[in-house]
């Protein structure tokens, strides 16, 4: 095919001059981006510079996607494809000869010798090369990555369908660069597949060993492609000409050559709410129900739809952040995102988690991701979280206000793609209902054994940093939770089905003694609290692409669910309510014991009878700002003015517990 595309991508396209003898002066004046930009429209345009895409196996989709054309350059038609930095900046052009003007190197390829005509080049000549798929790989929440050998092979990769981050040094095999092998640390399996060459099997053997060095945490595979008559086949060839499968490409193609041991799931065995808590509890002692129902809230984010809120509402310094921290080590640090304080917009603002669509637009991406708002999130905010909260769309719209290059104000639109885990942790127990309803709320332990075992640790932790840790590592069935998450993670987990709704049903409403409406989101709680538990079980509860919960899965959830069943029933912090039965029902009780009236009880008789019982007095004004409106709110207590003495007010407890529910 002879096409002539004599144009330097101006937006006059000059044809009378070839890119190479366009003066400096005219090559300065214009972007990268620009020029990407007027190659690519060229390409839009002409359907016969598509066919040669087409011809490569590449579809008008990808062309568009990765916004690929063909330039004249050094006498000869270039495929060109933008590499991108890991910022998303289109940093230089990855020139490669079209077949029509490739020459016959099969035989020097095998030799590694050079030919007269370059195969590849790069425009400018002089720019530093990267990691091209970096921009990609920061953003994602995979654990598996894909090193392949060209451009070409990873732009193919994609469109057949890979879903883990794909990244190639260009054929920079042998001097892949060491902050190329550091932006691949968080990786657990990492794949490489450079092609059948002679050239290729030596470079990935090189690049396998050192990868194995600088990541001793990760898995390396060899990828060998089924050719026996074209020793020089690569990725494209293996999708294009052989109509190859991802799922055999990985699955029967892949040998673990180096590296850390691959993930053996016959290890795995049946694990129990009390299993969960043993492990957790290398770290953090005591809080049983809070760690794991925090653990699982974490693990549920490597679901569809199923993904769980948390609200840790406490007096500060009983551990909440230290809960929600400890149990994000089992997870993949690229799948957790932290966050000390954020404003209403700057959360949309996000580049870490921003991407753009095929419509130029733009979205936050947060499927599969957990969030930790380890301080009080701004209220506007979650506010304007509410719909992403309560899973209503899997493309939540928002729109944004700016400012134009006029100084005019713009409204900008986009969206929230997907559900993420999110956990809220909050001094602050004044939380309007509809952002309480959306969450489990949680408490940590404030006995004295729980603050005593926290203290211990603190002390273990701080004393011997090194030895502390040393024995962290050291710890299998530590290792063990964390490989068994990674599995789950790479599982892609869809549809979790429960087997028995009516025994679901059953055990859910044994503890309820009204139906107020906020129990339409409890029961959808609950069910996350089940599915997250069949999630832990995966390996014994697949059937064909689905998880199937059990009736042993509920009753496992029902553990938890016991427990935090009365705070979520009148949506009050469990510490809030702890306060209520142990102190504020007392209290009232002994005041009016002897001659059997009904008044309530003051600021300064609840703390007398909290010093007599604990030997301390509470933080009252804890109690005023906090306990008191949490408990008014839920209609658990009334407070007004004392009729004797207009000064003071009354606690009054309207509700009265035995050790499970109200009489």
């Amino acid at each position: 095919m002879d096409i002539n595309l004599n144009y330097a991508g101006n937006v006059n396209y000059d044809s009378k001059q070839e890119v190479g003898q366009v003066p400096e002066k005219n090559k300065r004046k214009q972007s990268l981006e620009a020029m990407v930009r007027n190659i690519h429209k060229r390409t839009h345009e002409d359907k016969r510079v598509r066919s040669y895409f087409h011809e490569r196996g590449i579809n008008n989709a990808s062309i568009d996607r990765f916004r690929l054309g063909i330039w004249k350059f050094g006498g000869y038609d270039r495929f060109v494809i933008p590499v991108l930095d890991k910022t998303g900046k289109v940093v230089y052009l990855k020139l490669r000869i079209t077949p029509a003007d490739e020459p016959a190197e099969t035989l020097s390829e095998v030799m590694g010798q050079e030919t007269s005509i370059k195969k590849y080049e790069i425009y400018p000549t002089n720019a530093a090369q990267v990691l091209v798929g970096e921009d990609e790989l920061r953003k994602s929440t995979s654990s598996d990555v894909l090193i392949c050998k060209s451009e070409l092979d990873r732009i193919i990769a994609i469109q057949e369908g890979v879903k883990m981050p794909v990244v190639t040094g260009g054929g920079l095999v042998q001097s892949f660069r060491k902050e190329w092998i550091d932006s691949l640390k968080n990786a657990r399996n990492i794949y490489l597949c450079l092609g059948e060459s002679a050239v290729g099997k030596r470079g990935a053997t090189i690049l396998a060993k050192r990868l194995a060095e600088h990541i001793p945490s990760a898995s390396i595979y060899m990828i060998s492609l089924p050719f026996e008559d074209n020793v020089c086949a690569d990725l494209t060839d293996y999708f294009v000409e052989k109509r190859g499968t991802t799922d055999e490409l990985f699955n029967k193609y892949a040998k673990c050559h180096c590296g850390a041991e691959p993930i053996d799931v016959s290890t795995f065995k049946e694990m129990t709410v009390d299993d969960v808590a043993n492990v957790l509890d290398s770290t953090i002692k005591n809080n049983r129900v809070n760690k794991v129902i925090t653990f699982l809230a974490m693990l549920l984010a490597y679901t569809e739809d199923s993904q769980l809120n948390v609200m840790f509402n406490a007096q500060s310094s009983t551990g909440k952040t230290y809960i929600t921290l400890e149990a994000s080590k089992y997870f993949p640090a690229q799948d957790v995102k932290v966050y000390g304080r954020t404003s209403k917009t700057a959360f949309y603002y996000n580049t870490s988690l921003m991407k753009s669509d095929d419509s130029g637009g733009f979205y936050i991406d947060l499927e599969r991701r957990i969030l930790v708002f380890a301080e009080q999130p701004d209220m506007q905010l979650l506010e304007n979280l509410r719909s992403f909260l309560s899973h209503d769309l899997k493309k939540t719209p928002f729109i944004l206000t700016n400012k134009s290059k006029n100084g005019r104000n713009t409204a900008e639109e986009g969206y929230i793609l997907g559900f993420s885990s999110t956990i809220f942790c909050s001094a602050n127990m004044r939380i309007d209902e509809q952002e309480q309803t959306r969450s489990l709320i949680l408490s940590p332990e404030s006995t004295e054994e729980t603050v005593r075992a926290g203290v211990d640790e603190s002390i273990a932790r701080n004393s011997n940093k090194d030895a502390y840790n040393t024995k962290l590592d050291a710890n299998e069935a530590r290792r063990a939770l964390m490989e068994r998450v990674l599995y789950i993670k790479n599982l892609s987990v869809g549809q979790i089905n429960i087997d028995d709704s009516e025994y679901l049903k059953t055990r859910f409403y044994e503890k309820l003694r009204s139906t107020p409406p906020r129990v339409q989101r409890q029961i959808g709680h609950f069910i996350s609290l089940v599915k997250g538990i069949a999630l832990l079980n995966a390996p014994f509860r697949m059937v064909g692409d689905k998880i199937i919960a059990t009736n042993k899965d509920v009753d496992e959830a029902m553990k938890l669910w016991s427990v935090i069943n009365e705070s979520m029933f009148y949506g009050v912090p469990p510490q809030a309510l702890d306060f209520y039965k142990n102190f504020v029902i007392p209290a009232y009780r002994l005041k009016n014991k002897t001659d059997g009236g009904e008044k309530g009880i003051t600021y300064d008789e609840l703390a007398h009878y909290h010093f007599e019982q604990t030997g301390n007095y509470p933080n009252l004004e804890m109690v005023r700002k906090m306990f008191i409106p949490a408990l008014q709110c839920a209609s658990l207590i009334s407070y007004e003015k004392d009729d004797d003495d207009k000064r003071q007010m009354l606690i009054k407890p309207m509700v009265f517990f035995d050790n499970t529910l109200e009489k």
